[in-house]
């Protein structure tokens, strides 16, 4: 791989580190931003920026056009929100990109999540050749409905790889780092029972790497690979080390018979009342943090030749020091 990258969501947490590593290889990369959104700090003249926006599909074809491999990262986050907001922008984007890297010819890797695997996540062994299963919520449906429409354009012709990130951690990561900190200063319960199952983490470099690598193996066309670390790193774990970098109080628990309850009845509740604000729980979000992740990341390794770059405990000395440097420990919020 020695052509220009088009990155999607080049500017989150996922995306930026991408953009990183591209550059560190020499890379020519670019970003495709949307319209009066900021830029990072450390982006200079080596990132060619490229106003767009992935529902536009008539905005598309100047920034693929030329590219050798289109990383599509971009997508709708979040456990809660209208599904035709989910659908417009993380499928529909997902067909405009597509079409768009089929017309050029390029490389197609798509950045899906472990979320596809719905209910038989902490049933099953979810290795990469599990089918889908039942989902929880608008976010993990429109990942599988990405996925599909990867598989359609494969079967017409389209090289297109699929990277499966568990849940992705690390100094900056918004969701595992951020949000828990603010929950566990506020003493909100994080633990759903006894936290014993597997967290299921991986390191954004790590990612980034499985990311890579999918897109410079030449052989890997139609290939989809877990990205998991496969630390025996439990939620009860992860949190309590939180807590103690933050400063909190050790993680308090809810018993997961509860949570469900709760949780069953407050969905259709805020949907009933159009709520755009999401209840205090959701079954997209319980399910994550109630499973045992068994998550197996053997083909990557196998297959792409990857090793992890980045272990639990220098992942966690830099979350330390960015929580320090951050004041995120005094506010639950970064500077």
């Amino acid at each position: 791989m020695s052509g220009p990258a088009l990155v999607t969501g080049a500017t989150g947490f996922i995306g930026s580190h991408l953009v990183s590593r591209l550059r560190a290889d020499g890379r020519p990369v670019r970003a495709l931003v949307l319209p009066g959104e900021p830029l990072p700090a450390d982006w200079d003249s080596g990132v060619e920026v490229i106003r767009g926006d992935i529902t536009e599909g008539d905005s598309l074809a100047p920034a693929v056009e030329g590219t050798e491999v289109v990383f599509h990262l971009a997508a709708l986050v979040g456990d809660w929100g209208p599904e035709q907001a989910f659908r417009r922008v993380s499928v529909e984007g997902t067909r405009n990109l597509l079409r768009a890297a089929a017309d050029w010819g390029a490389r197609f890797v798509l950045a899906s999540s472990i979320v596809v695997y719905g209910d038989r996540l902490g049933r099953e062994v979810c290795d990469e050749d599990l089918p889908h299963g039942h989902a929880y919520g608008p976010y993990s449906r429109s990942k599988q409905a990405q996925e599909r429409l990867a598989r359609e354009w494969l079967e017409r012709g389209t090289d297109v790889r699929i990277v499966r990130p568990a849940n992705v951690y690390g100094a900056g990561s918004r969701i595992w780092v951020d949000e828990v900190i603010r929950l566990l200063l506020d003493r909100s319960p994080t633990l759903v029972g006894s936290g014993g199952g597997n967290a299921g983490l991986v390191h954004v470099d790590n990612v980034v790497d499985i990311l890579v690598r999918a897109a410079s193996d030449r052989a890997s066309r139609g290939g989809i690979f877990n990205a998991c670390d496969e630390f025996d790193v439990s939620w009860c774990r992860y949190f309590s080390d939180l807590a103690s970098i933050a400063g909190a109080g050790s993680p308090r628990s809810a018993p997961s018979w509860l949570a469900w309850s709760l949780a069953s009845v407050m969905e259709p509740l805020w949907r009933l009342a159009g709520s755009a604000r999401r209840p205090p729980l959701t079954r997209e979000a319980l399910h994550l943090i109630c499973a045992d992740h068994q998550v197996p990341a053997a083909r990557a390794r196998d297959v792409l030749g990857h090793r992890g770059l980045v272990d639990y405990e220098g992942a966690m000395a830099a979350v330390a020091d960015y929580v320090a440097r951050t004041g995120l420990a005094r506010s639950g919020q970064p500077d």
